[in-house]
C-alpha cells in the first residue's frame, strides 16, 4: 500500500471512530529541516496537521513530551490521534502563521511579540522544573560531547562539503572540545526546547503557541534563550537583546529554578553559548541545502555567521584558524543560488 494510500485509510478510520464524516482532502504542506513529512488535512467542518515519519525516529518522544507540557498550561497543539506502528501523527491545526511571519508583516510588533515569546519561554523552563525522570528529555543532555558533535557537523556540512574546505587537524579539534566542555558545565539543567526560535512558534487569534519540541533535552536555559536572542529568522541588536534578557529574567525569577540561575554570569554565559548555538545553526542551514537541495534556509546562513563573528570579535567563543568565519561568510557571498 502505498503512503497516500495508508494516510488516507488511517485518516477515514479516525473519522470513523469520531463520528465525524470522511470526506477530506489531504495536502502537502512544506516542511521543516527534517525528512518528515506534513498534511494539512481538510476535513467537512475541521483540518488538522498531520506528520508522516515512517521511521518514527524524528517524532517518537513527541506525544509524551506534548502531553507533559499540556498538563502544565503550556500552549501547546492537542495531539488527537497517532500510531507508532505507520509513523502517523495526527494534530491540531494552528494555522500558517509564524512568528517569524508575524514580525516581517508588522516590524513594529517585533520586540512586542519576542517579549512574549521570551516569557513563553521562562514559563517553559520554570513550569517544568524539576522534570520527571520518566520523560524522555530526561536522558537526553547538553553535555560536552553534544556541543561538539554540532560544531563538528558545522565543520562538515559547511566548511568541508559547501566550502571545500580542509579537513580539521586533531589539534584544533581539541581547542574546540575544550571550549565545550566548559559550556557543558554551565547550571542548572532544565527542560530545553532545543530549537527556540520564531519558526517553532505560532500565532492563532493572537495568542503564540509552542510547536516541534519533539527533541528537546536537558541542558542549560542560556540554549534556549542564545536561540531566541540570536535568531537569524529575525536578527535583533544588542539594546533589544538586552531588554529580553531582563524581561525573561523578570519572568523566571517567579519559579524556583530562577533562584538556580547564576545572574551575576549570566549574560557571559550567554555569549558563550551563543556563539556555539548560532555555528549550529549556520551547519544545519548548509546541511539542508548539501543533504536535500533545500534553499528555503539560505538565506539566514548569512546571518547567522554574522551572529557568531560579533560574538567571536566581542571575545566570546573560539578563536581559532579552524573557525574562519569571515572567510566562510566571504566564500558563502560568491555561491550563486538558482
Amino acid at each position: 500500500m502505498t503512503t497516500q494510500a495508508s494516510i488516507q485509510k488511517w485518516i477515514s478510520n479516525w473519522l470513523l471512530s469520531q463520528r465525524l464524516s470522511t470526506d477530506f482532502s489531504t495536502h502537502l504542506l512544506l516542511g521543516d529541516g527534517s525528512s518528515r513529512s506534513f498534511y494539512r488535512v481538510l476535513g467537512k467542518n475541521q483540518s488538522y496537521i498531520l506528520i508522516s515519519d515512517p521511521q518514527w525516529t524524528q517524532t517518537q518522544d513527541y506525544p509524551s513530551h506534548q502531553q507533559f507540557l499540556e498538563t502544565l498550561g503550556l500552549p501547546v497543539p492537542k495531539f488527537l490521534n497517532y500510531e507508532a506502528s505507520l509513523g502517523f501523527l495526527l494534530m491540531q491545526d494552528l494555522g500558517d502563521e509564524l512568528l517569524q511571519f508575524r514580525i516581517n508583516s508588522d516590524p513594529k510588533s517585533k520586540l512586542a511579540w519576542l517579549k512574549a515569546a521570551i516569557s513563553l519561554l521562562a514559563d517553559l523552563h520554570g513550569k517544568t522544573f524539576p522534570v520527571p525522570e520518566n520523560l524522555p528529555v530526561t536522558s537526553r543532555f547538553f553535555d560536552a560531547d553534544k556541543y561538539f558533535s554540532e560544531l563538528q557537523y558545522t565543520l562538515e556540512y559547511l566548511h568541508q562539503k559547501l566550502l571545500n574546505g580542509s579537513r580539521t587537524s586533531d589539534s584544533n579539534l581539541k581547542e574546540l572540545a575544550n571550549f565545550c566542555r566548559t559550556i557543558a558545565q554551565i547550571e542548572p539543567s532544565v527542560f530545553s526546547h532545543r530549537d527556540y526560535h520564531c519558526r517553532n512558534m505560532i500565532i492563532q487569534n493572537n495568542q503564540l503557541w509552542l510547536i516541534d519540541f519533539q527533541d528537546a533535552r536537558m541542558g542549560a536555559p542560556h540554549y534556549d534563550v542564545a536561540s531566541l536572542l540570536y535568531d537569524a529568522y529575525v536578527p535583533l541588536n544588542d539594546i533589544d537583546r538586552q531588554e529580553l534578557l531582563k524581561t525573561y529574567r523578570n519572568q523566571i525569577s517567579q519559579y524556583a529554578v530562577g533562584q538556580k540561575i547564576s545572574w551575576h554570569i549570566f549574560e557571559s554565559d550567554l555569549k558563550q553559548v551563543a556563539f556555539q548555538r548560532t555555528l549550529k545553526a549556520a551547519g544545519s542551514f548548509a546541511s539542508f541545502f548539501i543533504r536535500f537541495g533545500k534553499v528555503t534556509h539560505w538565506p539566514y546562513l548569512i546571518p547567522a555567521l554574522n551572529s557568531a563573528l560579533h560574538l567571536q570579535k566581542s571575545g566570546y567563543g573560539v578563536k581559532s584558524s579552524v573557525i574562519d568565519i569571515e572567510k566562510w561568510i566571504a566564500l558563502i557571498s560568491q555561491i550563486k543560488i538558482q
